[in-house]
């Protein structure tokens, strides 16, 4: 070729380099690119030289020129395979201290380069043959340049091992990209091996900066600066979860390593390209989900390394930004230990169910038929001699508490279950505390305790009998244990707003505010002995607290250290 033409178009690949930089430069602060930028500004450095020595004529001059882009050669290794460890996530060794030493190593030995006139480790011969520089390596500079191509060598290796598995799309202009920049270190290596062809392949080497427009192109295509190519990959690689990806035709266009392992394992091999018709013939919800790509949900049940496993599959459908559906995505949870919690809890609430059978029929109904003869028997405990007094009542009092107890353990375990379902009628209150009142009139009389319903006839509540009842009973029960011989328990309601406050004062005991602190806020249950000893475990409270909140309303106490206490709680009043 014409030096002149030869000149021209290796000055036009410089120019075209330098375009290629400034590009480049606007996505400065994406992954990988500021090495990037070094590589090129090496690589127009290089050109530079390679121009300024064809186009000089003496031979210091020649080696000057040489030097300066041999220089800017050796440091494109570092900064090549710093951009690859950044590409592919090896941040570990990116450390600076690990790059000071590496760009340290080939900054001393291009200055080696630079006074080889009096140290002769690089050249053993320089020579000026018919314009052209010719030279000849020691073994050293040998030793360095096959080094040098390794690294090249091993960073291609890496690139392409990590361009295989990114997603398809972009894996074939990436392996364009890959291919194109591999030129200018083919050439190297050639020139390497075959000194002799140095003049005609320096020139070529230079040449590659039209090889980078076509590179810039297509990187430029397919956004190859954005994060999202790359950070893609190392996001779903890094999920646990499988992912599959389909297009509108049920193709696989995309998964992630975890979804290829958990297909592999099934014996399916590789996945991508294939029909998900093919690969979720079993599993006939998801691959109908997949097929209309509309979003929703299927579980599925196979056995994998000899063990059941339970997975959830959620499908999602992929819309274009004009809402286009054009595929789907496929997130593949495995939920195999939750479920085997969910089915042991079920377990456990079995056997609560069967507890509370148990207590319910076995339990109860024995204690309530004793009930019923004990209170036989105070009724005529008149004619029984004093010693048989006592004992029947104290046989009464403890069949009143273990029976009390026992409803309180029952209800309490009846508002444990989540199917419990009030049934809201609308009652006349006074008439739910009178019932209440004459259910504990065997506690009252023993204690000679006054208990007075103040409700005014026409107060109405919309709530659930049983529970209302069982409310009243509690609180009644606990005044009743509270206050001494010979007390008295009132029990009136008020109306407020929508609700009605209905409220149990005794003049008992009393508690201290750190007791009341811990009736309600306290997670254990704690009970007192009454001023007659009585016994209990706690429950009553607990139990009714849980029956007002179920039915809408609050519960909450007033109480002064030997004044005595009131109970409160809300239900809603009867709407008219």
């Amino acid at each position: 070729m014409n030096p002149t033409i030869e000149l021209v178009f290796m000055i036009a690949s410089v120019m075209m380099m330098c375009i290629i930089f400034i590009t480049v430069y606007g996505h400065r602060r994406e992954r990988g690119v500021s090495y990037l930028l070094g590589l090129i500004i090496c690589r127009i450095i290089y050109a530079s030289g390679v121009v300024l020595e064809k186009s000089s004529d003496l031979l210091m001059e020649k080696l000057i020129f040489r030097n300066m882009h041999l220089t800017a050669l050796n440091l494109m290794v570092p900064f090549f395979l710093l951009f690859t460890l950044e590409l592919i996530g090896r941040d570990k060794l990116l450390r600076t201290p690990w790059k000071i030493m590496l760009f340290t190593a080939f900054a001393l030995w291009s200055l080696l380069m630079w006074f080889d006139s009096d140290l002769h480790l690089i050249y053993r011969t320089i020579e000026l043959i018919d314009g052209q520089l010719i030279t000849k390596r020691t073994v050293y500079s040998m030793t360095f340049s096959m080094i040098c191509y390794s690294i090249i060598v091993l960073c291609f290796y890496f690139l392409f091992h990590y361009i295989r598995n990114i997603r398809s799309d972009l894996r074939k202009p990436v392996m364009w990209v890959l291919f194109l920049a591999s030129f200018s270190f083919i050439f190297e290596i050639i020139k390497f091996t075959n000194p002799h062809w140095s003049p005609w392949l320096l020139p070529l080497t230079v040449y590659c900066g039209f090889i980078g427009m076509f590179m810039l192109v297509i990187i430029l295509r397919y956004k190859f600066f954005s994060i999202v190519p790359f950070a893609r990959n190392m996001v779903l690689d890094t999920l646990q979860e499988s992912i599959l990806i389909a297009n509108a035709s049920g193709q696989i266009i995309d998964s992630n390593k975890q979804a290829s392992r958990w297909f592999s394992k099934m014996g399916h091999g590789s996945v991508s390209g294939r029909n998900i018709a093919e690969l979720l013939a079993v599993w006939p919800d998801w691959h109908r989900l997949c097929m209309s790509m509309q979003q929703g949900n299927a579980e599925i049940d196979i056995w994998l390394d000899g063990e059941r496993r339970i997975y959830s599959v959620n499908v999602y459908p992929l819309h274009t930004q004009r809402k286009q559906r054009q595929g789907s995505i496929s997130l593949i949870f495995d939920i195999t230990e939750k479920q085997r919690h969910l089915e042991q809890i079920a377990r456990l609430n079995d056997m609560k169910d069967q507890l509370f059978t148990i207590v319910s029929h076995d339990i109860r109904s024995p204690l309530a038929m004793q009930y019923q003869l004990i209170e036989l028997l105070e009724d005529d405990k008149d004619s029984l001699g004093k010693d048989h007094r006592e004992i029947v009542e104290m046989l009464g009092d403890q069949i009143r508490n273990t029976l009390g107890m026992t409803t309180n353990l029952l209800e309490w375990f009846r508002s444990q279950r989540e199917d419990l379902a009030l049934r809201p009628q609308s009652l006349e209150l006074s008439e739910v505390v009178e019932e209440c009142c004459h259910a504990l009139h065997m506690n009252n009389e023993a204690k000679q305790i006054t208990v007075t319903n103040r409700i005014a006839s026409g107060t109405r509540v919309y709530a659930d009998r049983e529970a209302l009842g069982l409310i009243i009973r509690n609180l009644l029960s606990n005044a009743i244990k509270f206050t001494r011989l010979g007390g008295s328990v009132h029990v009136h309601a008020e109306l407020s707003g929508d609700m009605v406050i209905v409220s149990v004062r005794d003049n008992g005991v009393g508690m201290e505010e750190e007791q009341v602190r811990q009736l309600f806020g306290g997670k254990q249950l704690s009970s007192m002995p009454g001023t007659m000893e009585e016994k209990g475990a706690g429950l009553g409270l607990l139990v009714s607290r849980q029956f007002v909140q179920r039915s809408g309303g609050s519960l909450w106490v007033e109480s002064t250290k030997g004044q005595g206490s009131i109970f409160y709680f809300t239900m809603r009043g009867e709407h008219t």
